[in-house]
């Protein structure tokens, strides 16, 4: 890499803010949120004294600033627009984000991105160590343990939800270990992505254990095309491992099978937060109530016909589900942009893996996909940690839509 001079200060200072960005998620909201504002701010100097304004003039920065619009519309016709204001004129953050990504990535023929997607690995190693640290300990290297059996906490202490972090990275790094080892040592691609399937199990989180399971698969099965009958006896024989984790260890097995056994689809609480999603949805179908106003709608007395209303798992903070939040606050309007966004991003970035092959490309379109299934469990889809994570594929995946083939050599 060259040495930093006066030319290229700027994108020096955003290039290292972007490889620490996954450290920001360990470290709370308000690490996030600063991670967010810096890189936009230096992001808009950078743009503006270099006079680089053509970056925003394509068809992923319409479609953005399309959704965009749809969340201020959204907030006309919410039922209470304060709530959701943050959220919603907000988005533009996130919007300069995926652009600052996009334009480090990409800056100078792609100088940085090895190096980026480097760091990355790192943090990614050191959270699994951890992780095992824990599992093995009862404590991670910090001290943190979790209070709920067959859990992990992490790095993120009492929030538990190191999972989503480990779904965000997972396929990064997989892809990471390709490029740099995988033609030197091809035992070794297998023996990562197993640890890592392994760890998903351990962190106890069911819903993003499943969609790390979906994204593994998916990516190997196009991966390993050649060698598919050898791929299926190696993920067979990893549930085969998980089955004797399960039941060699009372935490897991509490966890993964006595939590589970004897109900019925519709009895989980999660499909409970989904019934009060459509609950408010058949109140609201056009606009929804407003981003960050299902919290406060569901409280209201006119919801107790519901003969489950008093039940918590009703009265929640969101849905946790992407499809159904989106549907509940912002209505078939909203949903209807929410599809076509997504829709249109998706079919270009699937278009150009086709001619490109691109692995960065293949890995951010799987996650994009799973992440947007409409019946696992998740975060709130505007909240700083999850939006995050998930934006940052996204963005990883407008990158390498618009890769060149005489760069994939890196």
């Amino acid at each position: 890499m060259s040495i930093v001079t006066k030319n290229n200060f700027l994108p020096t200072i955003l290039y290292i803010l972007i490889a620490m960005l996954p450290i920001s998620l360990l470290s709370g909201s308000l690490i996030i949120n600063t991670f967010h504002f810096l890189i936009s701010i230096i992001f808009l100097i950078e743009i503006f004294k270099e006079k680089k304004f053509y970056f925003f003039q394509n068809n992923t920065f319409y479609m953005l600033f399309f959704f965009w619009i749809s969340l201020i519309i959204n907030l006309i016709f919410s039922i209470n627009p304060e709530s959701g204001t943050l959220r919603s004129v907000g988005f533009v953050r996130i919007i300069l984000l995926i652009f600052a990504i996009k334009y480090i990535f990409s800056y100078e023929n792609y100088k940085y991105k090895n190096n980026i997607l480097k760091v990355w690995f790192i943090i990614f190693i050191i959270v699994s160590i951890d992780l095992l640290f824990e599992f093995i300990f009862g404590r991670n290297i910090l001290g943190y343990r979790s209070d709920i059996p067959g859990r992990l906490a992490g790095f993120l202490d009492d929030e538990l939800k190191i999972g989503g972090y480990y779904l965000g990275f997972i396929l990064i790094s997989v892809t990471y270990i390709i490029y740099k080892y995988e033609k030197k040592n091809y035992l070794l691609l297998i023996f990562f992505l197993l640890t890592f399937f392994i760890i998903s199990f351990l962190i106890g989180e069911r819903s993003n254990f499943i969609k790390i399971t979906l994204l593994i698969f998916f990516f190997s099965l196009i991966y390993f095309k050649d060698h598919i009958i050898k791929f299926l006896i190696i993920f067979s024989c990893s549930f085969v491992i998980l089955l004797g984790f399960i039941f060699s260890n009372d935490d897991l097995k509490y966890r993964y099978y006595d939590q589970l056994k004897g109900k019925k689809l519709k009895e989980y609480y999660y499909f409970q937060h989904y019934k009060s999603a459509i609950v408010i949805f058949k109140e609201y179908p056009v606009f929804g109530v407003g981003i960050k106003n299902f919290r406060n709608e569901i409280l209201n007395k006119k919801y107790e016909k519901e003969k489950e209303w008093n039940n918590w798992h009703i009265k929640s903070t969101h849905p946790h589900q992407i499809n159904f939040e989106i549907l509940s606050e912002t209505g078939i309007f909203g949903f209807a942009c929410y599809v076509i966004f997504f829709f249109l991003s998706l079919i270009k970035a699937f278009k150009e893996y086709l001619k490109n092959k691109n692995l960065l490309l293949l890995s951010s379109i799987i996650f994009i996909v799973v992440s947007l299934n409409p019946i696992l469990p998740s975060g709130s889809f505007f909240t700083t940690y999850s939006a995050t994570i998930f934006w940052i594929n996204y963005a990883i995946m407008i990158t390498f839509s618009d890769y060149k083939k005489d760069q994939l050599k890196n």
